[in-house]
């Protein structure tokens, strides 16, 4: 997704939704803030669910190390045990 095209897109519906006289009573300037806002709030979205997400496969990883670690060790076992 992009978010400019998506804030645009945004806009461009709520705009839609306005009277002739609202658009023109909010004006062009307004309606750009608008944009703005709405890409900013998307990505501060998607950024914070991207390092979410990040945290998480690297909790991932590392429970993943763990397992290896253990599974390791009872081969190393077994093989001494032999």
């Amino acid at each position: 997704m992009n978010i400019e095209t998506h804030a645009y897109e945004v806009v461009d519906g709520f705009r839609k939704s306005l009277t002739d006289e609202q658009i023109k009573a909010l004006g062009k300037e307004s309606l750009e803030e608008l944009h703005i806002l709405i890409e900013a709030a998307l990505g501060k979205a998607i950024s914070t669910a991207l390092h979410d997400t990040v945290k998480e496969v690297e909790a991932l990883a590392q429970s993943t190390r763990k397992r290896l670690t253990s599974i390791e060790r009872l081969e190393h076992n077994c093989e001494e045990a032999l």
